[in-house]
């Protein structure tokens, strides 16, 4: 009864280590998060962008990635060159992704009480890539209603 009393009247101390590691890691993912000019754009892996010396910063849109032979919307891969080089510039699979997306922008924005915003798109494709396939992929956008269309480049020095 003697121990317990004498170790009870001990006051309790704070752990700082502990502390220090939740503040550590805290502030790891707030500088992680936090970006100076605002929104970076990251590459698909795989694709050599083209370099320009357009000062623009990128808006924040949807983005079509055109990466060796299949286009992709976001991480779901929505046609493929295969299919894109049939004859007409409508490619059918991308123009049903790209009015099912614009469809869950303009429904989200109503019910958060906002008006929809004009529909971005940016697209990221290979330096190497083809002219008409992006001349089909962009009217495609167009057809979908996509008609803010930027093209995605690397900033050279």
């Amino acid at each position: 009864m003697r121990r317990r009393r004498r170790t009870a009247s001990k006051p309790m101390l704070l752990k700082m280590t502990s502390l220090m590691d939740i503040l550590t890691v805290l502030l790891l993912f707030l500088l992680k998060s936090f970006v100076i000019e605002g929104e970076v754009v990251t590459p698909a892996s795989g694709l050599n962008l083209p370099e320009s010396t357009s000062e623009t910063m990128p808006k924040e849109s949807v983005v079509l990635a055109i990466i060796g032979n299949t286009v992709s919307l976001g991480d779901h891969v929505v046609a493929r060159v295969v299919d894109a080089s049939r004859e007409g510039l409508l490619i059918d699979s991308l123009a049903d992704a790209l009015q099912s997306t614009r469809k869950r922008q303009i429904v989200l924005a109503r019910r958060r009480g906002e008006e929809p915003q004009p529909a971005q798109l940016t697209i990221q494709g290979d330096k190497e890539m083809a002219f008409q396939l992006l001349q089909r992929v962009m009217y495609t956008c167009n057809q979908a209603g996509f008609d803010d269309i930027s093209l995605a480049v690397l900033r050279s020095s």
